[in-house]
């Protein structure tokens, strides 16, 4: 026992703190892939609705997707912290604490030529259904004031969803 972790009742401070980031983690992928499961759904439904009432409501879902993406975002990256943290932290001074060191170890080896497998399924999924949201409203384009407006802010939330991604790929490395 190390001198500078107290004994608390039920296991050490250090193995409670484990236990409470090891939850917190598994919250955050739950609500990751909640985020995902959101994302499909709206994608359905905003193309399928859209197809009928008309471009306006198709051209809509790329913004949403990009929010819906930024969010997923927000728990990969913190996943990505509280998996250090342990790693580094508590793993390192605990002897029988181990899964986040070998599930780094083993995470190099699911890429696709450098890109971690979950970004790249994840981030290919936000992409691809903005693109087939532009595609789809290009089909039966207008030309509407609102139409180009809506047009050039999706594909700036594309961009910005391929910023997003490869920023994740980035962290990924780390």
């Amino acid at each position: 026992m190390s001198a500078d972790v107290p004994e608390t009742r039920g296991g050490s401070a250090a193995e409670m703190e484990y236990a409470t980031l090891r939850e917190e983690m598994l919250k955050r992928i739950d609500s990751r892939q909640q985020t995902i499961s959101i994302t499909l759904t709206l994608a359905g439904a905003f193309l399928g609705f859209g197809w009928g009432a008309g471009n306006v409501v198709i051209l809509l879902y790329p913004l949403i997707a990009l929010l819906l993406a930024v969010g997923w975002a927000q728990n990969e990256v913190f996943i990505k912290q509280l998996s250090a943290y342990i790693r580094d932290r508590l793993e390192s001074q605990r002897t029988g604490l181990g899964w986040e060191t070998y599930s780094r170890q083993r995470m190099s080896e699911i890429r696709f030529r450098g890109w971690p497998i979950e970004v790249l399924a994840i981030g290919g999924i936000f992409v691809l259904s903005q693109v087939m949201a532009i595609g789809l409203a290009t089909l039966r384009f207008n030309g509407t004031l609102i139409e180009w407006i809506l047009l050039l802010l999706d594909i700036g939330a594309i961009i910005l969803m391929a910023t997003l991604v490869e920023y994740l790929r980035r962290r990924s490395i780390e």
